[in-house]
């Protein structure tokens, strides 16, 4: 499912991307699908897709603070202003953690930093289920490679966005539950000590 469209990068792995509102799609992206922790991925051509995670949301209301009397109400501007655009929009931080890429008729996924960029308007969808557990599947269980990376990146929410991740991976690889537990009790507790 396409929920938006990069809009900007503030670096090489950190994206911008504007998600669709009411109009722009036939069935709109609804809360959860743009939610903190959600894996996306934008193609970036016919061989290689970016990977990444909803990190950041940010809402855009250029109409704030321009308070005065109105003629029309909001429901009444398409009829008497059908030329009106509604300038707010949703914004969504996307960190790039891999990237996909289609070869010999089968998907290779890899965790590093990809070389390639997105460009402005690629489409951003979300990552199917299987395609999350493909992204994690290491040679002796999950992989969590691009950890590290995220850490280098901190904003307040970083410990919630590592903890939704490692819980799916409990859910998604039981047998690794004892170690993916150790991992999410040490993201908790540098949390507690970083907050002191």
């Amino acid at each position: 499912m396409e929920i938006g469209r990069v809009v900007g990068s503030r670096d090489h792995a950190d994206y911008q991307v504007q998600i669709y509102g009411p109009g722009e799609m036939p069935v709109p992206p609804t809360a959860p699908d743009r939610a903190l922790g959600q894996f996306v991925s934008i193609p970036v051509d016919e061989v290689e897709r970016l990977i990444g995670v909803i990190y950041s949301t940010q809402l855009i209301n250029p109409e704030f603070g321009t308070l005065g009397p109105r003629l029309s109400t909001t429901q009444e501007l398409p009829v008497f202003t059908p030329d009106y655009l509604a300038e707010t929009a949703t914004l969504v931080g996307v960190a790039i953690l891999g990237s996909a890429r289609q070869q010999g008729g089968k998907t290779v996924y890899d965790q590093r930093t990809p070389p390639l960029a997105a460009a402005i308007d690629a489409p951003v969808l979300l990552l199917a289920p299987d395609e999350f557990l493909a992204f994690h599947q290491g040679e002796s269980g999950p992989s969590l490679a691009y950890f590290p990376r995220l850490l280098a990146r901190p904003f307040p929410a970083l410990p919630d966005l590592l903890c939704s991740i490692v819980d799916r991976l409990i859910e998604a690889f039981p047998s690794d539950r004892a170690r993916l537990m150790v991992v999410r009790q040490n993201i908790l507790w540098n949390a507690i000590v970083e907050a002191r």
